[in-house]
């Protein structure tokens, strides 16, 4: 039995419930021969609650008047997943038969690919009048269609590759002849000879080993010590400091100390007013060097927080949530922020 979507605003509902044997009319799916593409607004339902696509996707699959296999995978947009709303996009390879859709349905996926549910759809392509084709109607799946445009580009990329290399061996071979006669006239330095550089000489990168008479460099950017001749990079590399989210909090966070400076990265964090979880006045994260001289000395960081400004704040090796100008209820909204401090430890 074939039940006309219902529709919310510029959704059209579809419900995962429904029988298998009934088919759902989506009118905005319609369309004509050569057009461009649809992208179609979905409200995804179960029964009478929301269908919550976290960690979900979807495909089309439909066989047009033709008998031509289509398929579009993916949602377009995540416009609100955990109320249902996504958008996905007809290609126009949806368009190129006239008549009424032989059999369409949406499939839903899990983070596997696994099919969770499918709804049957319908829609109609109309004729069109205004052009004129001689190419009909042609199975198009876009995950397989899109890797033969990558085949084909790699084979193009290859073939430019040869003839490059070809040309880069004859340049390549040109300059071994050339290095090779400076080096018979020991006109470059070369690995285990004792060179002696006569001019000025800089050296943008690390030099590993012992520096003579570097105490009587000319400028101390040079070096005054051989101390400082020999500085390396102090660089604790990214550090996974997720697990030290505070009571009521969590989420993802990432932190990187190199000479002092202090990086810090958090996503996707949970708890802020959320019911208000956060406990000890909104207190987020313990940090692994202190940012702060004291309680008294609590620096302010700005970032931008359900569409409004908001600031985050480091009391010691504490981060807090300082203030937010547009403070939400929604377990949807997250907390994002990335923000450079100075170590005082």
């Amino acid at each position: 039995m074939a039940i006309k979507a219902e529709q919310n605003g510029r959704y059209v509902v579809v419900n995962t419930l429904l029988n298998t044997t009934d088919t759902t009319i989506v009118d905005q799916m319609n369309g004509r021969i050569g057009d461009s593409g649809r992208l179609v607004y979905f409200a995804a339902k179960d029964g009478m609650q929301v269908h919550d696509l976290t960690r979900q996707d979807a495909f089309i699959r439909a066989k047009d008047a033709a008998g031509k296999i289509k398929q579009v995978t993916g949602i377009a947009e995540r416009i609100k997943p955990s109320a249902g709303l996504f958008s996905m996009y007809l290609p126009a390879e949806f368009y190129q038969a006239s008549g009424d859709i032989e059999e369409a349905y949406l499939a839903i996926t899990d983070s596997e690919g696994n099919v969770v549910s499918s709804v049957p759809l319908t829609f109609k392509v109309l004729e069109n009048n205004m052009i004129i084709t001689s190419n009909g109607s042609k199975d198009y799946i876009d995950q397989i269609d899109g890797f033969i445009d990558e085949m084909r580009d790699k084979i193009d990329g290859l073939s430019d590759s040869i003839d490059s290399q070809n040309r880069a061996y004859i340049s390549l071979r040109d300059a071994l002849s050339v290095y090779t006669d400076l080096i018979n006239k020991n006109a470059v330095a070369t690995l285990g000879s004792d060179n002696v550089f006569t001019g000025n000489n800089k050296f943008d990168k690390t030099i590993s080993g012992t520096i003579t008479d570097a105490i009587n460099a000319e400028s101390a950017s040079e070096a005054d010590t051989a101390k400082i001749a020999h500085k390396t990079d102090d660089d604790t590399g990214w550090m996974d400091i997720s697990n030290n989210f505070l009571t009521g909090a969590a989420g993802t966070a990432k932190i990187r100390k190199r000479n002092g400076i202090v990086q810090l990265i958090i996503q996707a964090v949970t708890g802020y007013y959320d019911g208000n979880k956060l406990k000890n006045g909104n207190q987020l994260l313990k940090l692994p060097w202190k940012g702060s001289a004291g309680a008294n000395y609590a620096g302010e960081y700005s970032f931008n927080y359900n569409g409004a400004a908001a600031a985050l704040s480091i009391v010691d090796d504490i981060l807090i949530v300082h203030w937010v100008t547009n403070p939400s209820t929604d377990k949807g909204i997250h907390l994002y922020a990335t923000l450079t401090y100075i170590a005082n430890d």
